[in-house]
C-alpha cells in the first residue's frame, strides 16, 4: 500500500519497532474496587453542642487539619463557647450526618472521611486459577468508569471463603490511586499475569489484522517512503495488550499499530 505523506497524516498512522521482549501470559477476571477499611475515619465532638457552621459536603476532598465544623458548646456563657472540629485525616468525605443547627453529642459521629490514595481491587478468580497465583502477582486493571486509564495492582491475599455457586474466590489486589480518580464499587476488568517468558517477538494487538489462519500486519517499507507491506504472520499467545508472533516478522521491522485497520481497505 503506497500513500502520500498527506494520506499518512489523514489516517493517523503510528508504528512501533518490533523487538524481543518479555511476554506475559494472563488470565481474565471481573471484579470491583473497594475502599480499604482501615483508611476510614470519623469526626465527632468530645463535648455536646450545636452545629453553628459547617463545610461538610459528600464527595469533597479535605486535608488533615481543615476546620470542618464550628460547634457551639452547651456550657453556660454569653455567648456560649464555640469550638472548631478539624479533619482527622486527608481524604474524601463519604458520609455526612450533621446539618446546620443539629444538636451533637459525643456519641454521635458527624461524618466519615475515607483516604483513597490506595484502594483494593477485588477480582473473582476461578479456584483452579487461584492455585497458580502467589502473593505479589501483578494484574493489569481497567476500570469501566475510566476507559482511558490503566492501573497495575499487586496481589495481597485471597478472600476467606470461596463462592460455591460460581466456583470463584476473591483475589484482593492493592491498587495505588495517587490521582484520586478511583472510587469504591467501580466495575473493574483484570488481566492477571500468570507467567512471563523472555525474548519473545510480539506486537501490540492493534497491529494484528485478519481472522483465523489468515492473520497479517502492515510493515513499513525500508526503502520506499510512505509504503506499507501487507505481511502474513503466524501468532502464538495473545494477552490483553500484545500478540506473540512466531513467524513472519524480524526484530527492527516497523509495524503499523494505529491505522492498521484503515490500511486494510
Amino acid at each position: 500500500v503506497i500513500l502520500t505523506e498527506q494520506g499518512v497524516k489523514n489516517l493517523g498512522l503510528e508504528t512501533v519497532t518490533v523487538e524481543e521482549a518479555d511476554f506475559e501470559t494472563t488470565t481474565f477476571a471481573l471484579g470491583r474496587t473497594e475502599a480499604i477499611p482501615e483508611t476510614r475515619s470519623s469526626l465527632s465532638s468530645r463535648i455536646p453542642g450545636r452545629v453553628v457552621e459547617t463545610k461538610l459536603t459528600i464527595g469533597t476532598f479535605v486535608t488533615k487539619g481543615d476546620k470542618l465544623v464550628l460547634l457551639e458548646s452547651r456550657q453556660p456563657g454569653d455567648p456560649p463557647p464555640v469550638i472548631s472540629l478539624k479533619a482527622p485525616l486527608s481524604g474524601l468525605v463519604t458520609h455526612v450526618d450533621a446539618r446546620l443547627g443539629d444538636p451533637i453529642d459525643p456519641e454521635k459521629a458527624m461524618l466519615e472521611i475515607t483516604d483513597l490514595s490506595e484502594v483494593y481491587a477485588v477480582a473473582r478468580v476461578p479456584e483452579h486459577q487461584a492455585g497458580r497465583m502467589k502473593t505479589g502477582t501483578v494484574a493489569h486493571i481497567k476500570v469501566a468508569a475510566l476507559p482511558n486509564e490503566k492501573f497495575n495492582g499487586e496481589l495481597l491475599r485471597f478472600g476467606t471463603s470461596a463462592d460455591k455457586a460460581s466456583g470463584t474466590i476473591d483475589a484482593i489486589f492493592r491498587l495505588p490511586n495517587s490521582g484520586g480518580q478511583l472510587r469504591a464499587d467501580m466495575r473493574a476488568e483484570f488481566s492477571i499475569v500468570m507467567s512471563k517468558r523472555s525474548n519473545v517477538v510480539s506486537v501490540p494487538r492493534a497491529a494484528l489484522q485478519g481472522e483465523g489462519g489468515s492473520r497479517f500486519v502492515y510493515v513499513k517499507d525500508f526503502d520506499l517512503a510512505n509504503a506499507f507491506v501487507k505481511t502474513p504472520v503466524i501468532v502464538g499467545e495473545i494477552n490483553d495488550r500484545f500478540v506473540e508472533i512466531t513467524s513472519g516478522l524480524l526484530p527492527a521491522d516497523e509495524v503499523v499499530t494505529r491505522g492498521a485497520y484503515s490500511l486494510s481497505f
